[in-house]
């Protein structure tokens, strides 16, 4: 049996805080891959609908609403369909069905994910001396993700959200205050220049403990062009709401023959429905809503660790192996994989019959890189010189791309190790920047604008993408989710006044070069790790991205604000901020 993919109900058949429950919060996905994108846009909607409660029947006129409708289409529908017809459709395929949507919010996209439900059924036959009779019965629902990377299709994700105030708002780059300078607006002309004007979610209570663990959330779907305002739009939301969570992703396509388009419909708005072409669409989210999310970035550090001993603000000019840091980061990588120093020397050495190199001899010549890595100089020096120790796939990488991780912060206590941080819940350690730019007389590199601020003694790596790390890199994200869980249930149980959190839905934006190209063929590894990590989870749903929006991980407060990932996947687990039996 097959339905839509729907989570929200709690045992008692409602939803709310463990006392006396309300109206649930529900969460449903549908998709289809029809060639016509009117029939698309019907078909995914109904699926989703299915797993909504039905439509009060109190009245003849009564309508059930749907506080939020997510849409993404792919680009592909642009040579035959004209995009007009995105949000129109979707309005009167809910009305149709007796339900009313108040708010849309969606994208054109390289690609869409989906997920259905499906349900095992049993059959149980009794048999008598006079007669015999069977009955059936519905095993456990399990969500089954469905990813369309590149070709036709339409997912939707529609949301029920009682006590969540909504408001959706469009801004283009002119509008955005630049957060650089000493001209900075205040907090309401902020928000009225966003298009947020009355919104009053963030509670900005500085002693509210609520308000600290209970902020509002932004969802945003800038197109490409946005990009360059983009940086000053997240710092301001992060300003004028600093207890907020962001996240969402670039518009995209699936080639650039075709135009990226956003969509954008709230009932309370004059304007009506819309169909953009610039600028950014985003929506606020306020009440009883939380999400937590986390970031794959897809990365493997090369070499060892460095300190920046000479930058200027995302400059990075000088840098000197920092044989300590790497020695441990060393020794426990090597414990965690259980092996010793022959061992891992071994592996390393290619099996050539044209190349006598030896084990021992291979040591020498690693004791000899860091001793030549441990005079200052400059990075793309030391870049150049790290690449002929690589093997070929890393080298053709970074002679394509140059990747540099920065150390967060708060690694005290912490395993030195990147893949044991993640299976233990502790977070990343670096965090990945391409290099926009470099300057060969100098030596130096340049980090995306406005992206970081970089400070000498920062300790740093090199990075390149490799699909087996990346793997590896997604299983320990969902493992170290799994034990922050169990901390917290643990901690729940201990403090009624302290529930942990319980998802209703995951929400995955990746990036157009990973999927199957990335994961060797592989269709579907990223969105299924949500259902086998949490296998109860009732909806999946999101895109294929020109860009992650969010934090990298999403409880560090060391972190400023949500940054844009070019290359990565980010998952967002959206539930209720109170504890649903």
């Amino acid at each position: 049996m097959e339905t839509a993919a729907a989570a929200g109900d709690c045992d008692c058949g409602a939803g709310g805080d463990g006392g006396d429950c309300g109206d649930p919060q529900v969460m449903a996905s549908g998709y289809s891959s029809n060639d016509r994108l009117e029939e698309a846009i019907r078909q995914a909607t109904e699926l989703a609908m299915k797993a909504l409660p039905p439509p009060s029947p109190a009245t003849k006129d009564a309508v059930s609403h749907i506080d939020l409708a997510v849409i993404f289409v792919s680009s592909l529908y642009d040579g035959t369909s004209s995009p007009s017809i995105v949000v129109p459709t979707l309005l009167e395929t809910a009305s149709s069905y007796g339900y009313g949507i108040q708010h849309i919010l969606g994208s054109t996209a390289g690609g869409i994910i989906g997920s259905v439900v499906t349900a095992a059924t049993t059959t149980t036959t009794t048999t008598s001396s006079s007669s015999s009779s069977s009955s059936s019965s519905v095993g456990p629902p399990t969500c089954q993700p469905i990813e369309l990377e590149g070709c036709l299709g339409v997912s939707v994700l529609l949301m029920m959200l009682p006590d969540v105030t909504l408001k959706t708002f469009h801004v283009v780059g002119d509008d955005v205050p630049d957060s650089t300078t000493n001209n900075v607006a205040t907090d309401d002309d902020w928000k009225s220049a966003i298009g947020l004007k009355g919104f009053d979610g963030d509670n900005n209570k500085k002693n509210d403990k609520d308000a600290q663990n209970n902020g509002p959330v932004f969802m945003v779907l800038p197109l490409p062009v946005f990009q360059n305002k983009l940086d000053d739009l997240l710092h301001g939301l992060q300003k004028n709401f600093p207890h907020s969570k962001t996240f969402g992703g670039l518009a995209s396509t699936v080639s650039s023959l075709s135009r990226a388009r956003l969509f954008r419909y709230d009932q309370q708005d004059p304007r009506g429905m819309q169909t953009l072409g610039d600028g950014c669409v985003g929506i606020a989210m306020a009440g009883d809503i939380d999400v937590q999310t986390m970031v794959a970035q897809g990365t493997k550090p090369v070499g060892g660790i460095y300190k920046i001993i000479q930058s200027t603000k995302s400059t990075i000019k000088a840098i000197v192996l920092d044989e300590t840091a790497t020695e441990l980061e060393r020794k426990a990588r090597e414990a965690e994989e259980g092996r010793d120093d022959d061992e891992k020397v071994e592996e390393e050495v290619e099996d050539d019959d044209d190349d006598d190199v030896h084990v021992n001899d291979k040591k020498a010549q690693m004791a000899k890189a860091y001793a030549k890595a441990s005079i200052p100089k400059p990075i793309l020096a030391e870049a150049n010189f790290l690449m002929r120790n690589l093997s070929d796939d890393d080298q053709a990488f970074m002679r394509k791309a140059l990747l540099v991780g920065l150390e967060k912060g708060g690694s005290v206590g912490r395993s030195p190790s990147i893949l044991a941080r993640l299976r233990a819940g502790q977070g990343h350690r670096f965090e990945v920047q391409q290099v926009a730019s470099a300057n060969m007389k100098d030596g130096s590199v340049t980090l995306p604008l406005g992206s970081v601020h970089i400070e000498p003694g920062t300790q740093m790596r090199f990075f390149v993408r490799d699909e087996a790390f990346a793997k590896k890199e997604v299983e320990a994200l969902w493992m170290g989710y799994k034990r922050r869980l169990l901390n917290e249930s643990f901690q729940a149980n201990s403090d009624d006044e302290n529930p942990h959190f319980q998802p209703t839905g995951c929400f995955l934006v990746t990036t157009l070069d990973r999927g199957s190209k990335f994961f060797n063929g592989r269709v579907g590894f990223e969105s299924g790790a949500v259902t086998e990590y949490v296998p109860d989870i009732g909806s999946v749903s999101g895109f294929y991205s020109n860009g992650v929006i969010m934090k990298l991980d999403g409880d560090d407060a060391t972190e400023a604000c949500a940054g844009t990932y070019g290359s990565a996947s980010g998952y967002v687990l959206l539930g209720s901020s109170k504890f649903q039996s």
